[in-house]
């Protein structure tokens, strides 16, 4: 049955289709007299304060009511029964899938009576356990976010990790998805707007304009069985409806330089951050109490700074002559001829180049010619070795607009219907202050997110309410840098045999070779092109039945669309080629990646490719039930179930493989096997295993792997209320990630073997490089060429290999919280809340082919030795296609691999792996109220995840636990406070009109954030004693003299980190000081200023841990920017 028939048959399976992931709210509570007396059938009104729309319920035998559905605002609750005065509770706030309790108190009365209730309703969540944290309309506006980006408001929560590099712009789409929410859901978190999913597999999408946003929440865990689709983590926004009456506002954002402090305190270079921002809302009626609009458009012109600092070549090692290029300890930093290479005395030595300057004969000519584009340093560098002598500070260029629009219809009082538009487009530019074709190009290109969804509520009975949405999206996010784009006549001149040009078909545009030498990145290898889509039917029915409230659903989403990753050449030149040995080199002192490149040595890790764009189609089906129990007026259970099944990716032409088969014997093998040098044979510790078949998929099997139908995903709670203040609260749910977020399309992991090719540098022979820079590939050792299915079983034999595990079993979380929570005087919220999360069968790459790693440690440099290659030109280049065929010598170790006849063999996102993550969460929280909103939390946590600890244990495939490098403290304050002076306010209230001007009428809001120093990681190194020292400083960050080089082949026994070793602390404070003028009734002008680290404070980044570098122990870089300063107008009516 086709998938969309499938999915139509499942929604009309469980009688209704409606939204899953649901962003509104629910509000219920009991009626009762003065006794506590239960009052059944008493009429129960809810209003929008807003929109005037109202919904009517009558109470059950239980004296209960429930209004589901609702979306978020303001809203008043009255109840009417016969000898009882009217009650009325105003000043309700309703926020992103709150649960409010509002319980009624009837007084015996005439029906002219009123009871009016205007105190805001207890913000204690008395009917559910789930774990969340809601951000309401006021301080979304007026807190200082610098990107603008709402979904940036996470983070106010500290159990949420921010894991993207850059600024959390809108537009840039991984930053809304790469954060880890209560352990490591990085990229696996699902994003919803307006309930409508946002995710493209890992990705972000579109993003609303914060003006446009009325709420946003970030669940950590939810119980509700509606909820799923991630590893644990839910970010929801709500837009903004229409009114019965014209709101609206008009924006301008500017930052200019003259304002800002230098960006960055290490280059004293000035802020040139220069922003404008401009753009405004409308909310208004079509029809009164019937049909609302709401409209954003936001608009950007901006330029910020972006830091860049590599170590360049000077004028001398330009030509070659490093006679006056100097080691960290002061001495000379002596290069060697890798060409000279010899075992002597057991141990592997070169010779230097005479007077440590490399001949002019012997300079690679490609990287002659490379060198003219190649830039010099614009200062001495942070130490005598010249490290970071080239500090830029760059600019980086945008152009955006983004625009939506909400559509609400309530077209009777049983119906209501929203449909919303939205997309935004974006192009980058970089803007850099060295002028050459040459230079890497970071961030250009376009971004363009479209998002269009569409919801229907209809209500059957007073009891039963069925809804039905759906929803589509899409991204373009490619990369274009013409600054750096050259022509094919270009790479002729670097190598006029014309070797690239097999790999260069199709390829939309060619960039500058990328070189990367030592810390500095020349030109652009890899760059991307995405155009993933989803789209989404959503649905479910939610029907009351005494104490039950239950609801069924079901959701079917799609993840499909183009994607390629461009990637033509890559060349690395290390330090290690051009040192005193190939054998644990020290860097620290002799050779030079600059020499390296001068002389063209390469080794095995450049490469050569031509990646074919994929189609992958995921189709994702989530049947769901969920019942809250109201057991008693106290108690009320969560309980829940939800079964998820994907589908695996499939390629639309058939293109991607499955697997490769190592329980296949390869029959030319078995009759005729190759000939394993006796001194080899002598040291394998069992025979070669001479099998391998490769699968690719077919029209009879299209999917790269088997999915597991077993994903139940249980969900139980309980939420007991001690009294109307205090809350008591345990939850449990688990969470199994989708395959699209297991498998994502987003990756340069999904390669189409026959279709995509790849050829690696050939590697050195006992520490000779075989090919130069000039003459990477030649018909002595040819490119391996696309041709695509070919080759049957025989596709990557003799070359390495990637494949994905063939039983996909979801990683799994448990996810657990016990919360106590109680509202105090002052409309505080207090809670405190023990979380863990159990993590298993998360994902990993299984090495299947590596050598015992215990035979290095035995026999040392003789598995480095060479000899000759049984695979040389073995068998017919049909049958044994790859590399390995064209290498006449190869090391001894290559030879004691489990599959010989292979390169690397790795098993991805294979289960097995675990994480335990467990957290003390306080939080203290006001709503809006009286001039005053505050949110303080904090977050104390420990977590592990297990991994391969060195290569022994990578070997035996032994994972064991290592603690998480994380902050262990994190704490965040968020507030906005009118000053209560001026009209309308407690003081000077009537003031006369100059006095109001000056004084009245100003706001302050804040946003500080601290975390504690993350802990720093080390390679293998000899560590002796506790590197950990009482006052560390940027010069000193621990006890380097506890670290030396590790000896060669020996395995790795110090630790990964080490208790109190962590990096700098982080502390932020950003604020707003707004003054709103009035115009005229509906009119009001609000002038701000937002200061952005406000106190210039200078956060250091963290220590170089490389054991070999002059830097080591040291801070040498910053890693905010200085103050920057907006200003805003807006005008609201």
């Amino acid at each position: 049955m086709p998938h969309s028939f499938l999915a139509v048959a499942l929604l009309m399976a469980f009688s209704h289709a409606g939204l899953a992931q649901d962003y509104r709210a629910k509000v219920q509570g009991q009626v009762t007299d003065a006794t506590q007396a239960v009052i059944v059938g008493a009429k129960v009104t809810l209003a929008n304060t807003g929109t005037g729309v109202s919904t009517t319920r009558e109470t059950n035998t239980n004296g209960q009511y429930v209004f589901d559905f609702v979306e978020p605002g303001n809203y008043a609750l009255t109840v009417d029964q016969a000898g009882f005065s009217k009650f009325t509770q105003e000043n309700i706030l309703v926020q992103v899938r709150a649960d409010v309790t509002v319980n009624p108190v009837l007084t015996v009365g005439g029906v002219t009576e009123q009871v009016t209730v205007s105190e805001t309703a207890a913000g204690v969540q008395f009917n559910t356990s789930t774990m969340e944290i809601t951000v309401d309309r006021k301080m979304l506006t007026e807190l200082p976010i610098l990107a603008r980006n709402p979904f940036t408001l996470a983070l106010l929560n500290p159990a949420v990790v921010n894991r993207y590099w850059a600024d959390r712009n809108p537009f840039f789409m991984w930053s809304s998805s790469s954060i880890d929410v209560g352990g490591d859901t990085n990229g696996r978190n699902d994003l919803l707007l307006d309930g409508a999913p946002l995710m493209m597999n890992t990705k972000g999408s579109y993003a609303p304009s914060m003006d446009a946003v009325q709420e946003f929440s970030v669940q950590q865990n939810s119980v509700d069985a509606e909820f799923g689709n991630s590893a644990g983590g839910t970010l929801s926004l709500s837009m903004r409806a229409g009114t019965n009456d014209f709101h609206g506002t008009a924006y301008y954002f500017g930052r200019n330089p003259k304002f800002n402090a230098a960006s960055n305190a290490v280059t004293h270079t000035p802020n040139e951050v220069r922003n404008h921002i401009w753009g405004g809302t409308l909310g208004n009626p079509i029809v009164k109490n019937k049909l609302f609009s709401f409209t954003s458009w936001e608009q950007w012109r901006k330029r910020e700074p972006r830091t860049n600092f590599m170590t360049m070549p000077t004028e001398l090692e330009r030509k070659g002559d490093f006679s006056r290029s100097l080691n960290a300890d002061g001495g000379l930093r002596t290069i060697y001829d890798p060409w000279s290479t010899r075992l002597e005395s057991g141990r592997y030595i070169r010779t230097p180049f005479s007077n440590n300057v490399i001949p002019t004969g012997r300079l690679d000519p490609t990287s002659v010619k490379m060198m003219q584009d190649i830039w010099g340093p614009n200062n001495a560098g942070d130490d005598i070795t010249g490290v970071n002598n080239f500090k830029e500070t760059w600019l980086f260029s945008l152009k955006y607009w983004n625009f939506s629009n909400r559509t609400d219809w309530n077209i009777n009082d049983k119906w209501r219907v929203f449909g919303r538009y939205s997309q935004f487009h974006n192009t980058i530019d970089e803007l850099h202050t060295v002028k050459t074709r040459a230079l890497t190009g970071w961030d250009g290109g376009a971004m363009y997110a479209f998002n269009v969804a569409g919801d229907s509520v209809y209500v059957l009975s007073p009891s039963t309410v069925f809804n039905v949405a759906g929803s589509y999206g899409s991204i373009h996010d490619d990369y274009y840098a013409p600054n750096v784009e050259i022509q094919e006549s270009d790479l002729n001149a670097f190598w006029p045999s014309g070797w690239y040009r097999p790999y260069i078909k199709d390829l939309p545009q060619i960039y500058y070779p990328a070189l990367n030498i030592g810390d500095a990145s020349i030109g652009h290898g890899f760059y991307w092109i995405e155009h993933p889509k989803n789209a989404s039917i959503r649905g479910k029915i939610t029907h009351i039945r005494g104490k039950h409230d239950m609801k069924f659903g079901v959701h079917y989403r799609k993840h499909f669309g183009y994607v390629q990753y461009p990637d033509l050449m890559d060349f690395n030149f290390n330090s290690a080629l051009t040192a005193e040995t190939f054998v644990q080199p020290n860097t620290r002192l002799n050779g030079s990646p600059w020499a390296t490149f001068l002389v063209g040595a390469l080794d095995g890790s450049s490469q050569a490719q031509y990646i074919a764009p994929h189609e992958l189609t995921v189709h994702s089906f989530a049947p769901f039930f969920q019942d809250d129990i109201k057991v008693t007026s106290r108690l009320t259970l969560n309980l829940g179930l939800r079964w998820e099944y994907d589908t695996a990716p499939a390629d639309r032409k058939d293109r991607v493989s499955r697997y490769l088969d190592l329980t296949n014997p390869i029959p030319e093998m078995q009759s005729n096997p190759p000939v394993i040098p006796a001194g080899v044979a002598a040291l394998r510790t069992s025979a070669p295993v001479y099998n391998g078949a490769w699968v690719f998929s077919d029209s009879e099997n299209r999917a790269m792997f088997k999915t597991s139908k077993r994903n139940f995903q249980p969900r139980a709670g309980l939420a007991f209320r001690l009294n109307d203040k205090t809350a008591l609260r345990a939850g449990y749910a688990r969470y199994i990630t989708p395959v699209a977020m297991t498998r994502t399309f987003l990756s340069g992991d999904v390669r189409l073997y026959g279709f995509t090719a790849s050829t690696a540098t050939p590697p050195l022979v006992e520490g000779i490089p075989t090919n130069r820079f000039s003459d990477p590939f030649n018909s002595r050792y040819p490119l391996i060429l696309p041709l695509e299915k070919s080759l049957g079983r025989y596709q990557n034999l003799g070359d390495n290999a990637a494949w994905d595990a063939q039983n996909v079993e979801g990683a799994v979380n448990e996810r657990f919280n016990f919360t106590i929570q109680r509202q105090v005087p002052g409309a505080l919220v207090l809670e405190a809340t023990y979380f863990f999360n159990i993590g298993s069968n998360l994902p990993y790459n299984k090495p299947l082919n590596m050598p015992d790693p215990n035979l290095s440690y035995t026999y040392k440099g003789a598995l480095d030795a060479s000899v000759a290659n049984p695979f040389f030109n073995y068998l017919t280049p049909d049958k044994f296609p790859g590399p390995l065929r064209n290498l006449e010598t190869v090391s001894v170790g290559r030879l004691l691999r489990p599959y010989p006849q292979y390169g690397d063999l790795t098993q991805q996102i294979t289960p097995g792996r675990r994480n335990r993550y467990h957290a003390l969460q306080l939080r203290v929280q006001r709503q809006f109220a009286n001039g005053l909103g505050v949110l303080w939390t904090y977050n104390y946590n420990r977590e592990r995840t297990t991994s391969f600890f060195n290569d022994v244990d990578r070997y035996a495939d032994n994972l064991t636990f290592i603690d998480s490098n994380n902050p262990r403290h994190r704490m965040n304050i968020a507030g906005t406070y009118d000053i209560p002076v001026g009209k309308g306010r407690r003081l000077l209230s009537q003031a006369n009109p100059v006095l109001n001007a000056i004084a009245g009428g100003w706001s302050f809001s804040w946003i500080f954030m601290y975390n504690s120093g993350a802990f720093l990681r080390f390679p293998q190194a000899i560590v002796s004693g506790d590197p950990a020292i009482s006052n560390p400083t940027r010069s000193q960050y621990f006890d380097t003299t506890k670290f030396a080089p590790p000896e060669p082949y020996t395995p790795r026994t110090n630790p990964w980190q080490y208790p109190g070793v962590t990096g700098p602390r982080y502390a932020n404070l950003d604020a707003t000081l707004a003054k709103f003028f009035p115009i005229m009734e509906r009119f009001r002008l609000e002038l701000r200023w937002e200061a952005y680290n406000l106190t210039n404070s200078f956060m250091a980044a963290n220590p170089s841990v490389d054991i070999y570098s002059s830097l080591f122990g040291k801070s040498v870089n910053q890693v905010n920017r200085g103050r920057e300063m907006q200003y805003t107008l807006r005008l609201h009516f």
